[in-house]
């Protein structure tokens, strides 16, 4: 089921957001980075904690330099952007490198939305 994901770190492709991201029920954090950039290797294991820990949503993480047609629709110019999507809309994005503290108000911010989900 859907909600078994929540929590877990998931590989996004040009082929597969849609069905990750935009018709996802539970709230989904999208991390857009780049193997060569060294803040986003420094926050991905920070949001990936963070989500683990929250529980009500799920990462998914998109390589930006594989998934042009993705980073393109969301104009993705900086990295690492970090974007939060409910029901299929974006809810909230941060660009650049955050604190541990900032990271998880993010995550936890964003886990709330699931309790709106029910109605």
């Amino acid at each position: 089921s859907q909600v078994a994901r929540t929590g877990q770190e998931l590989r996004g492709t040009d082929e597969n957001f849609e069905k990750l991201v935009e018709q996802a029920s539970e709230p989904v954090i999208v991390d857009f980075y780049a193997d060569w950039c060294g803040p986003c290797r420094s926050i991905g294991p920070i949001i990936g904690k963070a989500v683990k820990d929250n529980k009500k949503v799920t990462l998914v993480k998109v390589d930006v330099d594989e998934n042009k047609q993705v980073a393109e629709k969301f104009k993705i110019s900086s990295l690492p952007t970090v974007k939060a999507f409910h029901k299929g809309k974006e809810v909230d994005t941060f660009i650049g490198s955050r604190d541990p503290t900032f990271i998880k108000n993010f995550v936890e911010k964003t886990g709330s939305l699931a309790a709106d989900s029910k109605s």
